[in-house]
């Protein structure tokens, strides 16, 4: 029997931190290097099978060889028979992505895929050295604490995937991740770990699986008829470019998915470069996010809008309406009241006649790139004028992803100002006429509008609030007034907490700013002449579960608060042990000061 303080060769059990279905895991020092380390025990009865220790020696090395940034680093492992066969790995300061999708949904889906370009990144590099991973799932994840994303659990699935043994009658591994082939016992190859890389993104983007069941055979069932909601429509705000990436990796034939993930990750970049985020920094991107995710999405959703805007204006520059439309769809899907855009479309619908059959064909154009808001955005035409054509859609709520759904592309529509109504269905003249990109401005005259008066209450008192770039002013109380005369954005800080920004226009009634708390620093000190031999762990509460933490002295380790918390202060229990002495206490740590906690090892 496993426990805590047990000494496996030269690795001390510290404490246990997890359990899956194939292992145990263990906080774990290695009593020769003096380091921190991960150590999975797999279950008894996985390591009693010779086959599966050999298979899982085999693949321990092959592991061990691959060294990438977003790959769980494997240090040693140990297949012996008679005695517990282990793996140990570096350990991860973090949490894993589904303890954080738990906790917290993903609200944009331009943060799913980069955190998804990480994770096909790191299948690349093991793809490139014959690595199959086959349980590629949010709980194999691991997010550190500084953004950088971590494949884990490679080939260990592989040690139970044929035989498919079984544990009180139930089957190992995670069902609602498998590929069709993976359910109906076809040959595996890299196209399945791109059908996983699909489905893990689908749930990222739409906030639920794919596929769902009562009990893993329904599960399994509904995998192998591959049917399932269209991402676009499951979320609109994921728009015609990500919904074709996940498209085409959840195909359900893997001839039908990407050839390799490298395929994968070059559609993903492209994606992620059009949306305006640069991905060469995803790393910085995503540790701000994990950080403090909602003031990272408050400035994510300026960011979307301004650039998918400009980049709409510029393809209707270049006389590409049909993707300057799914620009602006995605900037309505999230700013439905987006005052640019909604001019640009009003322009685009008053020019050559649009009210009669030429708005038709820009609401159908709408419809085909999988519009959420634009073809709204339209006047009906009069009742004279001849229906649109009917838009093929996926029959039902379901689609194939293997059929064309995924490949629809609207075609692109070029309007002459000075066309008749008979023009506007031939085909468009090169030379000739003149293209409209946006509408003129209209001279109404100038009008005087008064600013209104729109109360804004924050949670704590002694906060400030400015016009961005503008002086701070404090805030007497809980509650401050702005004078808004059109759509503005403010920003309330607080010592303890995050900068918040508040969008305000003349619609808003009143407005909130819940400040979030800024992580409390605690920083473990040691004066004693053999520091190098102590450990440290950090204990404490997170929304109800026990968190646990092990930093080095005289670092400095942040404590994060639940978003719904009232109190500036957290408990935690620190404590030091150098193997022969243990000093633990209690301390309180507070929102956004440090706090030294010296050890007594004496």
């Amino acid at each position: 029997m496993i426990q805590v303080g047990q000494v496996l060769d030269k690795y001390e059990l510290l404490e246990r931190v997890g359990q899956g279905g194939m292992a145990v895991v263990y906080r774990g020092l290695d009593r020769s290097l003096k380091r921190t380390v991960a150590i999975k025990i797999l279950h008894k009865h996985l390591s009693d099978y010779q086959e599966a220790r050999d298979r899982f020696e085999r693949e321990a090395q092959a592991v061990a060889k691959l060294r990438h940034e977003n790959i769980l680093e494997i240090f040693d492992y140990s297949a012996k028979e008679g005695s517990e066969s282990y793996i140990v790995t570096e350990f991860i300061d973090g949490q894993t992505l589904k303890q954080f999708i738990t906790d917290r949904p993903i609200a944009y889906p331009e943060v799913g895929a980069m955190v998804m370009l990480q994770v096909a990144r790191a299948l690349a590099h093991a793809h490139a050295g014959s690595i199959l991973h086959r349980d590629v799932k949010p709980e194999n994840i691991m997010i550190r604490s500084d953004g950088v994303v971590k494949l884990m659990d490679f080939g260990i699935s592989h040690m139970v995937d044929l035989e498919r043994l079984t544990v009180t009658g139930q089957l190992l591994g995670s069902p609602a991740y498998m590929a069709p082939e993976h359910v109906e016992g076809r040959p595996l190859d890299f196209r399945t770990d791109v059908f996983a890389v699909g489905i893990v993104l689908y749930q990222l983007t739409v906030g639920k699986l794919p596929f769902e069941g009562k009990n893993p055979h329904e599960v399994l069932k509904r995998i192998a008829e591959c049917k399932f909601t269209d991402p676009r429509q499951a979320n609109p705000r994921i728009g015609n470019r990500l919904g074709r990436i996940i498209l085409k990796a959840m195909a359900a034939q893997p001839g039908d998915r990407y050839a390799a993930i490298g395929e994968m990750v070059l559609a993903l970049e492209a994606y992620l470069e059009e949306s305006g985020l640069p991905v060469d920094k995803l790393t910085s991107e995503l540790a701000r996010y994990f950080k403090a995710p909602g003031p990272y999405e408050l400035a994510l959703k300026e960011r979307l809008v301004d650039h998918l805007t400009r980049r709409g204006q510029e393809l209707l520059a270049q006389k590409d309406q049909a993707k300057a439309l799914d620009a602006f769809d995605r900037v309505l899907t999230i700013d439905p009241e987006n005052a640019k855009v909604v001019a640009i479309l009003d322009g685009l619908n008053r020019r050559a006649r649009l009210k009669t059959a030429g708005i038709a064909l820009v609401a159908a154009s709408a419809i085909a790139v999988g519009g959420y808001t634009i073809h709204q955005r339209t006047k009906p035409p009069p009742p004279e004028a001849p229906p649109a054509p009917p838009i093929e859609t996926p029959s039902g709520v379901h689609t194939e992803p293997s059929t064309n759904v995924a490949q629809v592309e609207p075609p692109p529509i070029e309007i002459d100002a000075g066309a008749d109504v008979a023009d506007i269905d031939a085909p468009t003249r090169p030379n000739g006429g003149n293209t409209v990109v946006v509408a003129p401005p209209i001279d109404a005259g100038p009008q005087v509008i008064a600013p209104i008066e729109v109360p804004v209450t924050v949670t704590f008192t002694g906060a400030q609030w400015r016009y961005p770039g503008g002086p701070w002013q404090p805030v007497n109380g809980k509650t401050f007034v702005v004078s808004v005369d059109g759509p503005m954005r403010i920003e309330v800080q607080h010592d303890c907490c995050q900068t918040e920004a508040v969008q305000l226009d003349r619609t808003t009634k009143d407005a909130r700013a819940s400040l979030q708390f800024k992580p409390g620093m605690l920083k473990p000190v040691c004066e004693i002449k053999r520091k190098a031999e102590v450990a440290v762990s950090v204990e404490w509460m997170s929304n109800g579960r026990p968190q646990q933490r092990t930093p080095s002295l005289d670092s400095e380790l942040p404590i994060p608060f639940e978003r719904d918390a009232t109190s500036s202060t957290k408990s935690v229990t620190v404590t030091f042990s150098d193997g022969e002495h243990t000093d633990s206490k209690a301390i309180t740590v507070t929102a956004g000061r440090v706090s030294e906690v010296p050890c007594k090892l004496d």
